[in-house]
């Protein structure tokens, strides 16, 4: 029995270290994401100085209440008494011309907001009158209308390309870049 080994043998793999798949150490992968994946990362800090635990409410306030109501009103606060996460006051701001019906319509606001988050975080709403925050400006350029010259140039280039789906594709891109360049003098516009 001298030939029993109670010693691990040394070609044996050693479990104990630690594995870089467990999560331990975050590997990236290769890959793009998109910018929204990391807003919320850089805007919610901002929001929590104003009371929002997330900035939930103040991105999908259009979702919550309703285009209508969303273009004349917005969230300004979230206030919840120390130590609960419930009966939380939610402070908004008004257009003046708006402000009665918006105090006629809390009931309804508060109810939404609630299921929003899922359980009953608001319990009452203060108004105060004043200019909305103005909406970012759209950065993306006005598209010109295309003549049909450019129109037809643009499906003469991908007749060829056999997927319907990938031509049809294709041809919207084309006619996007054409419309963000300015008209040229062989155009006809």
């Amino acid at each position: 029995m001298a030939n029993d080994k109670t010693a691990p043998d040394k070609a044996a793999p050693d479990n104990t270290a630690p594995n870089k798949t467990d999560g331990a150490a975050k590997v990236r992968r290769g890959g793009l994401r998109a910018l929204s994946y990391l807003a919320p990362g850089l805007t919610d800090p901002l929001f929590r100085k104003r009371g929002f635990v997330e900035g939930r409410i103040p991105r999908d306030w259009a979702q919550i209440v309703g285009a209508d109501l969303a273009r004349c009103c917005a969230p300004e606060s979230l206030n919840f008494p120390r130590g609960r996460r419930e009966g939380a006051t939610l402070k908004i701001v008004a257009l003046p011309g708006s402000a009665l019906e918006i105090q006629h319509l809390a009931p309804q606001i508060i109810e939404r907001v609630n299921g929003h988050f899922g359980w009953a975080a608001v319990a009452r709403m203060t108004i105060r009158q004043g200019l909305l925050p103005k909406p970012p400006k759209s950065r993306r350029p006005a598209l010109r209308p295309l003549a049909e010259r450019e129109k037809t140039a643009i499906l003469d280039r991908v007749v060829g390309v056999h997927d319907p789906e990938l031509r049809d594709r294709l041809r919207a891109l084309g006619e996007a870049v054409s419309a963000r360049a300015p008209a040229g003098p062989a155009d006809g516009t």
